[in-house]
């Protein structure tokens, strides 16, 4: 049995068309491979597709699009058709049909959600500021009360008013905006805590309280986080968006004069 097993053996390695079946095999297998991992994650224009583009432009808006238009349309296209496949991938077409723009919208409402939900992790969040402190700047604030003055006060001023408002980290602009260029002046030379003489302004006479002056420069952790919060969502969707582009290979037709690439596709969310 063995010695027969390996007279067969022997033949079949000789053979040539044995040869031809076992190298077709191992190209045949290589090819299923390539193609259920990376090209079903492809995209393909054509050019038919272009040409009824520019029919579709030229039917909404009167008159053909420019090439710049085009290549937005184009690349608007290929951004919903990678969107609304990842949102697939997801469950999120809930039964309805495959439609590209409103799949590709509810992948982007999907990844926000989830963006803005750890947006609320101080942690997080506190990392994102350390990262990105630089380009959180303020100009000079001022936080101050302020009391207009009655005709009586004006002749018998107090140091100290019954009643005031107070303003909370107020910029120079809106601060002479609210009650005149003059208060600036005063706040500039004025001690903390101690309340001004009588100041004329275009709203009346008042005085001030500085409370606190900080001049320009980087703004607090929890003075920039709102601004933090937002941010932070907008660049974790980006990067959600630009990790999926990236896997996906897009084909356009040869010399269409179309561009696309991962930061044209952003320019579209």
């Amino acid at each position: 049995m063995l010695k027969t097993s390996l007279y067969w053996l022997k033949k079949l390695i000789k053979d040539p068309f044995s040869h031809f079946l076992i190298a077709g095999a191992i190209l045949f297998l290589c090819y299923s491979l390539y193609h259920s991992g990376s090209s079903i994650n492809e995209v393909i224009i054509t050019p038919s597709q272009i040409i009824q583009q520019q029919r579709d432009d030229k039917t909404y808006f009167g008159s053909s699009p420019s090439k710049e238009m085009l290549n937005k349309d184009i690349n608007q296209v290929v951004l919903q058709r990678i969107l609304s496949s990842e949102a697939i991938k997801l469950g999120l077409e809930k039964g309805d049909p495959n439609l590209n723009a409103m799949l590709m919208q509810r992948f982007i409402s999907y990844t926000t959600q989830i963006a803005k939900i750890n947006a609320t992790n101080t942690t997080l969040l506190h990392h994102y500021y350390l990262a990105h402190r630089q380009n959180y700047h303020h100009p000079d604030l001022y936080s101050l009360c302020y009391h207009f003055l009655s005709p009586q006060e004006q002749t018998h001023p107090s140091q100290a008013p019954a009643s005031h408002q107070c303003l909370s980290d107020i910029t120079q602009q809106d601060l002479q905006a609210k009650l005149g260029p003059s208060i600036i002046t005063t706040l500039n030379t004025l001690a903390p805590n101690k309340w001004s003489k009588l100041i004329n302004t275009p709203f009346g006479p008042l005085t001030v309280r500085l409370i606190q002056h900080q001049k320009a420069g980087i703004l607090s952790f929890n003075q920039a986080k709102p601004l933090l919060a937002q941010d932070y969502t907008h660049d974790a969707v980006n990067k959600k968006i630009d990790a999926a582009i990236k896997n996906y290979h897009i084909q356009l037709p040869t010399h269409s004069g179309i561009v696309v690439t991962t930061k044209t596709l952003l320019q579209n969310v």
